[in-house]
């Protein structure tokens, strides 16, 4: 619109003092001067339009994040419900926060397997938006994804042969759960999930010791590896 004002009155100049060749010195050069700034508003439009994008951007991601955030604390305030999946199979049932021990509410009788804290939130799924996590000294981490309306416990601990935690590794989370406080064996089962809570990628790596005499047998998924290739392999994944 600004632009369209300015090469108005430039028209308006020109007709006034005939064709180019008739204009004065001084009417050339305000023809330039207007000429000049009809560019400069058209730059700055471009600038203002960029920034008013970008700033489109940071609200929608802001709105998410707050989404996700009121989700978890409706969750753990017991107003809304999750839908939990089990580690081991494709079961799922309802879970609620009332159920849960939080910091301050704990007394003689409280079971501890339920005694949970709050931890900061991770992008564990990958896909850009941070997902919330309950800690449980016994079992590990519980993840949840809030959005949508929906809060969804994805990966949790399911016993101490399936202590969950979460690790970044190859430019990504992945969430481990793992078996190490047990004789004769240690394993940890690393799970990649996506922004649609999918399975894309997994492996499993140990070691085991059925007889306890020290000779232990390495693995990865199906094959058998060298203790310097588990040693490697624990580092990098762990960090």
């Amino acid at each position: 619109m600004k632009k369209l004002i300015y090469l108005g009155l430039m028209l308006c100049l020109l007709t006034a003092c005939g064709s180019d060749d008739g204009l004065d010195d001084e009417a050339k050069e305000n023809a330039k001067s207007f000429s000049e700034i009809v560019d400069e508003h058209s730059d700055k439009d471009e600038e203002v339009t960029t920034e008013a994008a970008e700033e489109t951007e940071e609200v929608e991601e802001t709105s998410e994040s707050d989404e996700g955030a009121d989700l978890f604390q409706q969750f753990c305030d017991g107003k809304i419900d999750a839908e939990a999946r089990s580690y081991y199979d494709d079961a799922t049932w309802t879970m609620s926060a009332k159920d849960f021990i939080f910091p301050g509410q704990e007394n003689e009788d409280a079971d501890p397997t339920m005694e949970v804290t709050i931890e900061d939130p991770v992008d564990l799924d990958n896909d850009g938006e941070v997902e919330y996590i309950l800690d449980n000294v016994y079992y590990g981490s519980m993840c949840f994804d809030c959005k949508d309306g929906k809060v969804i416990c994805f990966a949790q601990g399911e016993g101490t042969a399936a202590y969950c935690s979460y690790t970044y590794f190859d430019d990504a989370y992945w969430i481990v759960h793992s078996d190490t406080t047990h004789s004769g064996r240690c394993t940890y089962e690393l799970t990649k999930f996506n922004g649609d809570l999918e399975v894309v990628d997994s492996f499993t790596f140990g070691w085991e010791d059925w007889e306890e005499d020290g000779e232990y047998s390495y693995f990865k998924d199906d094959q058998t590896i060298t203790e310097d290739e588990f040693n490697e392999l624990e580092e990098k994944v762990f960090n």
